[in-house]
């Protein structure tokens, strides 16, 4: 079966070049091309497409927003952000709203796009060396949240299932590893996050370790 894809994108020359690049891709099929927030939280909910690509810079509401409300519908839809904002407020805002991957539009080729919704259907977190040495910057650097018992808070499959994560397993391959759903999986990987207080596999992974 095909990655059902939707796209997010305001600026309509970027998202037909996009759209073009991607119909000659079988592996992938667009279920849905939005240019406004509002209209893609509805078009998504409706359909729950395996990735969905989303630009922050919207003309209604702000990408984060349509991110966070997504996220609370459709949580068989991993969410990928390409946009040209490389600053840290746009990345930390998007990974807490429920983003998986961060690609900004001015690094990336379009072989490098594609490569990163496959990536994250599979249950990676498509990224840049440099957004995830970021994020995991940014997270040193902070005051200590946390004392080091929060991991205890996790029961015996969070565990393991944040110690394949941690060993460069994908979710999907967690979950074969395990004899679960990948849905399973990533709903196991989204308590992790909320009881670590994290918004990254890197971040749990530096407390997993500590």
């Amino acid at each position: 079966m095909p990655i059902k894809l939707a796209i997010v994108e305001d600026d309509r020359r970027f998202l037909e070049s996009l759209r073009l690049l991607i119909m000659d891709i079988p592996s992938i099929e667009i279920v849905g091309t939005y240019s406004t927030g509002n209209d893609a939280v509805k078009g998504i909910i409706e359909k729950c497409p395996d990735v969905a690509l989303i630009d922050l810079g919207l003309p209604d509401i702000p990408g984060v927003e349509v991110i966070k409300r997504i996220s609370e519908k459709c949580s068989g839809t991993e969410l990928l952000v390409l946009t040209v904002y490389n600053d840290d407020r746009h990345l930390f805002s998007a990974l807490r709203a429920g983003a998986v991957g961060y690609i900004v539009k001015d690094e990336a080729t379009h072989s490098e796009i594609v490569k990163a919704i496959d990536e994250a259907v599979k249950g990676g977190a498509p990224m840049s060396m440099d957004i995830a040495r970021r994020i995991l910057n940014e997270f040193q650097n902070q005051p200590e949240r946390l004392p080091d018992p929060a991991i205890n808070d996790l029961t015996k499959r969070e565990i393991e299932v944040l110690e394949y994560l941690s060993r460069g397993y994908t979710a999907r391959k967690t979950a074969d590893a395990l004899f679960i759903s990948y849905e399973t999986v990533r709903s196991h990987q989204k308590n992790i996050y909320r009881k670590l207080q994290v918004n990254s596999l890197v971040e749990a992974v530096v407390l997993l370790r500590r």
